[in-house]
This record gives C-alpha cells, sequence and structure tokens, in this order.
C-alpha cells in the first residue's frame, strides 16, 4: 500500500510530557548515561509518544510498521530538557518521497516548554519498504 503524500505537513494534535526524575533516571541507567542531568537522547521519549504513536494511529497515511526502518535522526538544541518541567511535543509529517520501492517519511517533532519556546527540534526519518 502507498502512503498518501497529500498528508504532507499534517500536524498531530500535540501532547504533554512531563520529565518525572524516575523516568529520567530510569533511562539513563538503561544507556549508562551517568551525572544528574537529562540525557540529551532522551528527547526521543516524548518524540516516540507524539510522532511514531500517531502515524502507526493514522489510517489515511497507511504506514505499515512491519515495513519501516529508522533511516535518519536529528536533533536541534535551544537548551537541555530539565528534570521536572513539562514539555509539550507536536508531530508534523515534514516530507513523504518514494525511490524505486521504498518511501520515505520525515517526522518534524518540535518540544516546546510551558513558555511555547522550543527546547528541541527532533527529526526522524522513516524508511518504508515497499513490496518487492
Amino acid at each position: 500500500m502507498a502512503l498518501n503524500g497529500r498528508l504532507v505537513g499534517k500536524t498531530y494534535p500535540p501532547i504533554a510530557f512531563p520529565l518525572e526524575a524516575e523516568r529520567v533516571a530510569q533511562f539513563a541507567a538503561v544507556i549508562g548515561h551517568e551525572g544528574d542531568d537529562v540525557p540529551p537522547t532522551f528527547a526521543t521519549a516524548p518524540e516516540l509518544a507524539a510522532g511514531l504513536r500517531n502515524v502507526l494511529a493514522d489510517d489515511e497515511l497507511g504506514l505499515d510498521l512491519s515495513r519501516v526502518l529508522h533511516a535518519d535522526q536529528e536533533y536541534e538544541w535551544g537548551r537541555p530538557l530539565t528534570i521536572g518541567e513539562t514539555i509539550t511535543a507536536e508531530t508534523t509529517i515534514a516530507d513523504i518521497r518514494t525511490k524505486g520501492a521504498m518511501s520515505f517519511v520525515t517526522l518534524r517533532t518540535d518540544l516546546r516548554d510551558v513558555a511555547r519556546r522550543t527546547v528541541v527540534v527532533a527529526t526522524s526519518t522513516l524508511l518504508v519498504r515497499g513490496d518487492a
């Protein structure tokens, strides 16, 4: 099934994501992060909650997780995340392109603080295998 390219620019509803000390500590322990700060890659947790969860549930898009490979990840930082704050994560389908039997879906997730200032912009590209 081909992806619906007309959905480029679609923004999913934002989610609130609290950076609870215990959750951050568990994540840090799993990845071997030492220190009391929030590991930079923790930004992936709200990104997945706001982005991947929504695109997989979007029947109009037609994304089949069994055909997906995470192809690229970028972060653009405004400032470090802080334990105890609640951020809002909002994902937009930035691009959908096809090359041969493969499609590429680029998602942009903006993580903002309570003042709506951008803390992190996470951009991930998913490679979707087509029928061979």
